[in-house]
């Protein structure tokens, strides 16, 4: 009897099977996630960025996984202190990519980091998509390296020098900061002054950790230099203004895109006053004409971000974009395709690629994203506005000047 109960039941199975199919999916909640890492400076010379950083991926994550997540899978975060130290960046980039089995390998806050964890990335064909210029527009790309900020060449320093003509200076110099990120900016100054018949009066730099700027601020006086600008972060940038202002420079400064931020205007006082930068549009959302397609998103961070802290920060903004374009490239790869399979999670891994590079028209807070094979950091010429330092607060230049 019990045999011909197991005979039954079988059949009946079996029948079930065809009729309603054999292997029912699982429900949406059920589904594996898709896992992503950063790697960020919550420790260390970096941390002011670090920790808005992963505020801003918090924020864009939570929003996304309310509305049900991507392909009905729900996206991860997992989380590293990069403690400001590359080889720390690196060694969480293997971590990200041999244990934790992750689709994409996001953050990194600094050039250097960005830069040293690209062959580890690169060798296993995972895509490294940093949250800091290291794009540089009209020169080759590296295949799996996207980020999300438009760089010097098109996002700072052709638009501060264009400012500082337009404000009558034609004697300019300019400071940097002896890391990558001043080496760049330097030849594309160079680029950029030859562009416009200019020659720079002297191109000074000064290593990390410099305290005292007098040498480097008097050579600019003595060049004659009408006007002069600075490639640093934010406490370094406001130790060369300080020293400008108190030997008597009184002629226009600005300053290259790591300075917009309340840390800024906090440490520079009356010294910050006036100085003209670039950056992310979300800092001045109030100023945006209602005309800009991305000022509704821009206003939401900022109401959240100032609600939260009192005040805004671009650096939350940078993450809120990358995991936006990760969903919308994550939204091109393969539902079926699970990410807890080896062949599958390859197969991911490439798909995100090739996904990233085809994301076109998203309104972010770094500007209007269109990707492509020779650009991957989806960014065009003029993508950040000047803003300015008016009475204590940032504001959008055009709004006030």
């Amino acid at each position: 009897m019990k045999k011909l109960i197991l005979v039954v039941i079988t059949a009946c199975l079996l029948v079930s099977m065809v009729i309603f199919g054999a292997c029912p999916k699982k429900p949406a909640e059920e589904l594996s996630p898709y896992k992503i890492a950063f790697t960020l400076e919550m420790t260390g010379d970096l941390s002011y960025m670090g920790i808005p950083l992963k505020e801003g991926s918090d924020w864009a994550l939570a929003k996304i996984n309310a509305a049900g997540g991507v392909n009905g899978r729900q996206i991860e975060a997992i989380y590293y202190d990069g403690k400001s130290d590359t080889a720390e960046a690196v060694k969480n980039a293997k971590k990200m990519i041999d244990v934790d089995k992750v689709v994409c390998c996001c953050g990194f806050t600094s050039v250097e980091s960005a830069m040293a964890s690209v062959d580890t990335c690169k060798s296993a064909k995972v895509t490294e998509f940093a949250s800091c210029p290291v794009c540089v527009t009209g020169e080759p790309v590296e295949p799996w390296l996207f980020d999300i900020n438009g760089d010097q060449k098109v996002g700072s320093i052709p638009l501060l020098v264009q400012n500082l003509v337009d404000r009558g200076c034609s004697k300019i110099a300019y400071i940097y900061l002896n890391i990558t990120y001043g080496q760049t900016g330097m030849r594309i100054f160079e680029e950029d002054m030859a562009k416009q018949g200019l020659t720079p009066t002297t191109i000074e730099n000064y290593d990390w950790g410099t305290t005292d700027f007098t040498p480097q601020v008097a050579h600019i006086k003595a060049s004659g230099a009408d006007g002069f600008l600075i490639t640093g972060l934010v406490q370094d940038t406001v130790s060369v203004i300080k020293t400008a202002r108190d030997l008597g420079m009184d002629f226009p400064i600005v300053s290259d895109y790591a300075i917009p931020s309340p840390e800024f205007i906090e440490l520079g006082g009356q010294y910050a006053e006036g100085i003209v930068t670039t950056g992310p549009r979300t800092l001045v959302a109030f100023d945006l004409p209602d005309s800009d397609p991305s000022k509704q998103l821009n206003m939401e961070v900022y109401d959240w971000y100032v609600a939260k802290h009192g005040f805004m920060t671009v650096f939350c903004t940078h993450l809120v974009d990358q995991v936006n374009v990760l969903a919308l490239a994550l939204d091109t790869v393969d539902a079926d395709l699970d990410p807890t399979k080896a062949d599958d999670l390859a197969e991911i891994r490439v798909q995100i690629r090739d996904g990233i590079e085809g994301v076109k028209g998203y309104a972010g807070l770094h500007g209007n994203f269109n990707y492509s094979p020779t650009n991957h950091s989806g960014q065009d010429v003029g993508c950040y506005p000047l803003l300015v330092v008016k009475d204590g607060e940032w504001r959008l230049y055009d709004a006030v000047k």
